[in-house]
C-alpha cells in the first residue's frame, strides 16, 4: 500500500542521495581509470588546496587585522600634529 502521508521533502532527498551516490561512483571510476603520475598530482593538488591555501588565506587576514589594529592607534596623533601646524595669528 502507498503511504499517502509521507514525510515532505522525503523524495527530494532520496533524488539527493541517488545522485551524489552516482556522483561518487563515476568518480572513483575516473580514479581507477587514471595513470599513477596523474594520480598522485591529483593528491598534491588536492593537498594543497586543503591546506596550504587556508593557511595562506587566513595569514593574509591575520596581517591584514595587525595592520588596521596598528593604523587605529595612530589616528589621534594625527589630529594632535595637524592642530600644532596652525600658523600664528
Amino acid at each position: 500500500m502507498k503511504d499517502i502521508n509521507s514525510a515532505p521533502g522525503s523524495t527530494s532527498f532520496s533524488a539527493f542521495w541517488n545522485e551524489l551516490c552516482t556522483y561518487a561512483r563515476q568518480g572513483l571510476a575516473a580514479l581507477r581509470a587514471m595513470p599513477w603520475p596523474m594520480l598522485l598530482a591529483c593528491c598534491l593538488g588536492l593537498a594543497f588546496v586543503i591546506t596550504i591555501l587556508p593557511l595562506a588565506i587566513m595569514l593574509f587576514a591575520l596581517v591584514m587585522l595587525l595592520r588596521w589594529a596598528s593604523n587605529s592607534d595612530d589616528t589621534g596623533t594625527d589630529t594632535k600634529a595637524a592642530g600644532a601646524q596652525q600658523p600664528p595669528q
